[in-house]
Formats: structure tokens, sequence, C-alpha cells
């Protein structure tokens, strides 16, 4: 942890709930004011946002998410991070693209070191539930800059289809891939995740991979997640992206009940600055006789 989020942790043990609220509050129309490009003023807002979003215990987290009038920030909140991401993703995707060293650009990236401690952290709850290191994943939602799937790539050596429905992304990520040199490891497929079950790989993958914002509400990631329990290789493995405490600020949260047709395995909450949970699940079975998987994944 920095010594500005041990500030504001100190400080978060003993702001009042009211006080909480005013601040974040004070940080959604400070974005709302903007475009939510990346400029000073919305990497300072989003910044400051996720700092107290992270920091905060569980005392004051319940005082917050219990509080009726509170529900309506939290609900903007997750909206102008979800489009704040995606405008910071778009940009850096550009940069990256246009840049003589691809690479370097890429490694200026603010949360680049976020998401390689993130993947880590997956990792480790495969290996919790007794997994061995995958050689395969899909990833839904990867978006315009698939940072998940390039630190699976070039970093664990697993190969990977990143999955987004939106086509400019899609676009994006492709002449990422091509600017860095990975798409031999890395391919890009434009697709619904709703229709995951039909999507190139998914039987034959280890793992997929289930982006925070890939189904915005609990009804949306239950079709999603229907989908795919039925297209998975019956000995795969689910990540599903999460949030917890006032997490669920920055992220849609995740419930085992919101895995259709998974069995939930292990339900995993970062004490860092890391950002998101993780629920591991594995298909239920349809069928009790069903022949175990002799590829490189996971016996039963």
């Amino acid at each position: 942890m920095t010594d500005t989020q041990s500030d504001v942790s100190r400080a978060s043990k003993t702001i009042p709930q009211p006080g909480l609220v005013a601040r974040l509050a004070e940080l959604d129309d400070r974005l709302r004011a903007t475009d939510l490009r990346p400029s000073p003023e919305v990497d300072d807002a989003f910044g400051r946002l996720v700092e107290l979003c992270t920091v905060v215990d569980d005392e004051l987290t319940g005082q917050v998410l219990n509080d009726p009038s509170a529900k309506p920030l939290i609900a903007s909140l997750r909206s102008v991070s979800a489009r704040g991401e995606k405008e910071l993703e778009h940009a850096w995707a550009h940069r990256i693209i246009a840049a003589d060293d691809p690479w370097a650009e890429l490694q200026q990236f603010p949360y680049l070191d976020n998401y390689h401690r993130l993947v880590r952290f997956e990792l480790a709850g495969l290996t919790a539930v007794g997994a061995s290191h995958p050689s395969s994943a899909v990833i839904l939602g990867a978006g315009p800059l698939p940072l998940t799937g390039l630190v699976l790539a070039q970093c664990h050596g697993v190969e990977v289809t990143n999955v987004d429905n939106d086509a400019d992304a899609c676009d994006l990520a492709f002449a990422v891939n091509e600017a860095l040199g990975v798409a031999k490891q890395m391919s890009t497929v434009c697709a619904d995740a709703r229709a995951a079950g039909d999507l190139p790989g998914l039987a034959e993958a280890d793992i997929v991979l289930l982006a925070a914002l890939a189904g915005d509400d609990p009804t949306a990631k239950r079709g999603i997640t229907r989908g795919l329990a039925g297209g998975m290789h019956p000995h795969a493995l689910l990540l599903a992206r999460s949030a917890h405490r006032l997490r669920t600020a920055l992220y849609p949260p995740v419930s085992p009940d919101d895995l259709n047709g998974f069995t939930p395995l292990v339900e995993m909450h970062p004490c860092d600055d890391v950002v998101n949970s993780v629920l591991i699940a594995r298909p239920t079975p349809r069928e009790p006789d069903s022949q175990a998987w002799t590829g490189t994944g996971y016996a039963a």
C-alpha cells in the first residue's frame, strides 16, 4: 500500500458515514461534469475514488451500503466507473497502436501492475481448488485493451481468445495485439457473451474468465452463465470477476447464485488495492456418469 493509501486508510476509519457519502458524492459530481476521457482532473478523481473504495472497513461499508439514500449514489458511481474505464482503455489502445515503441508505451499504463497482481491472485485461486496451470483461456468482455489476456499470454504461457460484443473494441484489441506482436498468442472474436455457448474454442478451453463488466446486473450474469454452462467442457473452470465491500461502487457484485448452471468452488476477496474479487466455479454435471476429460485441464 502506498503512503497516500495509508493516509486514506487511516482517515476512513475515523470519518463518519455521512462524511464518506459526501466525499463519494463530490467525486461523482466531479466525474459527471467531465466527458470521462483521461485527463489530469479525471485521473485524479478516479484515483481518489479507487483509494476510498479499497480501504474502507466492513463496518463503515455496511453503514453506507445499508443506507437507502446512498443506493442511488452507488449505482451512479458504478455507471460512471464503467464509462470511465471504457474511455481509459480506448485512449490507451490508440496510444499503444500509434507509439513508436508500443511495449514502452504499455508500461506507462497506470493500472498495469494491478492487472499483473489480479491475474496472479486468480491463478492462485486455481491452485487452491486443485487445478493445474491452464494452457488455454477464453475471456468474455475483454475490451479494447485486453490486458488480462496479454498478462496471461505473455507472463503465464496461456493461449488466449479475447471476446467482446463491441466491434470497435474488437478492432482496437486486434490492432493492439498486432502492434505488440502477440497476435499469434491471442485471438480476438467479436461476439455476444449471451451466446457464449457457440463461441469457437469454448469447449476446449481450460478456463473461461467472465470480466466484471460483462453483464451489468444479476439477470445479465445469469443469462451469460447459462449459455456457458452448456458450452464449456465439464472439467473446465469459470472465473467470474466480482467486487465486495465498497468496491461495489466500482464494479457490480456477483453472487454464487448468479452463476447459473455452475457449482461454486471458492470465492476470493483481495485486501490490498486490487479491486476485483473472483468466484471460481465448475459447470454442474448434467450426467453423473460423464467421462473424465483427458486434456490438460482439471480432473474432478
